[in-house]
């Protein structure tokens, strides 16, 4: 079921749009983001250290925060793409 989330996710945001985002962060608080994948602003060439996909993290670039952000997908809420909100179950 991850695996099925993930890849629906991915091909959902991978059209570089901007889309919100809803999740709950580690410490439990609830967070909603305006973001985007693809972004290759301020990268330094090294790359992760791991494996994004694998541990069904979502790497996307925070417009508000102006940075690299990780949504965990199994703590995802819902997201907003072209006005189109989908909860997660």
């Amino acid at each position: 079921m991850k695996e099925l989330l993930y890849n629906t996710i991915a091909e959902l945001t991978k059209s570089g749009k901007l889309f919100s985002a809803n999740f709950t962060k580690a410490n439990g608080e609830e967070r909603t983001m305006v973001c985007r994948v693809g972004v290759q602003k301020d990268l330094k060439g090294k790359g992760l250290s791991y494996d994004p996909r694998k541990a069904h993290n979502l790497i996307v670039w925070d417009m508000n925060a102006n940075g690299y952000r990780t949504i965990k997908t199994d703590r995802l809420n819902w997201i907003q793409i072209e006005g189109v909100k989908t909860k997660i179950v």
